[in-house]
């Protein structure tokens, strides 16, 4: 039977106004070899090496973990879990680019989406919302929750908008695709090209 989610309210929604194309946020969603160098509190317990892809050529793309570690308060508290999961969720997470422009994120006690908002070609809004198992949870815990993610999305502002500027910069060739770590970013680039290569039949048609 599905569940319910429940908008954890004022405090778990954050947008952030970034100086990026919406597909380079895309992009840096989809990868979990910039952990170590731009994430390093989330590193410190969820490595590169306990990621895995997640891929499904024409829908969505992304990674997932084997260690999230759920939040706990001054005596021990923690969330509620939602329903009925796998065991494979107690330290599991999974964060999915659905294209063209959501991203999302769901762990045994909470999920997040990301509406990406294409204000320019080189500026976007990013419209974060927190969702949970049960309609009152702890404050306390949802704020350090809604804390902790703030934290991670904004860490990852200067990469978005490095490259960005960097995509403008007169040496730049297109960069290069690596097999062993770039497949769901792959995935997106494909899809990308292929709503082009439609658009441009329509036209010729």
């Amino acid at each position: 039977m599905d569940k319910p989610l429940y908008h954890g309210g004022w405090d778990s929604r954050v947008t952030l106004d970034v100086a990026t194309n919406w597909k380079l946020a895309v992009e840096n969603y989809c990868e979990s070899y910039h952990l170590p160098w731009v994430h390093p509190g989330l590193n410190s317990y969820s490595r590169l090496e306990d990621h895995y892809h997640i891929e499904s050529r024409g829908n969505f793309s992304g990674q997932g973990t084997y260690v999230y570690r759920q939040l706990e308060g001054r005596d021990g508290e923690r969330l509620p879990d939602f329903e009925a999961l796998p065991e494979v969720w107690e330290t599991g997470g999974e964060y999915i680019a659905l294209y063209p422009n959501v991203l999302l994120g769901v762990q045994r006690d909470h999920a997040f989406a990301i509406v990406l908002d294409p204000v320019r070609h080189d500026r976007t809004r990013e419209h974060v919302h927190i969702y949970y198992a049960a309609p009152d949870t702890d404050g306390a815990l949802r704020q350090k929750n809604a804390t902790r993610w703030k934290t991670v999305f904004t860490e990852d502002v200067f990469v978005v908008e490095g490259m960005q500027r960097g995509r403008a910069a007169p040496g730049f060739d297109g960069g290069r695709f690596s097999p062993a770590m770039d497949g769901p970013t792959h995935l997106f680039h494909d899809w990308v090209a292929g709503r082009i290569a439609d658009l441009r039949a329509l036209r010729d048609a």
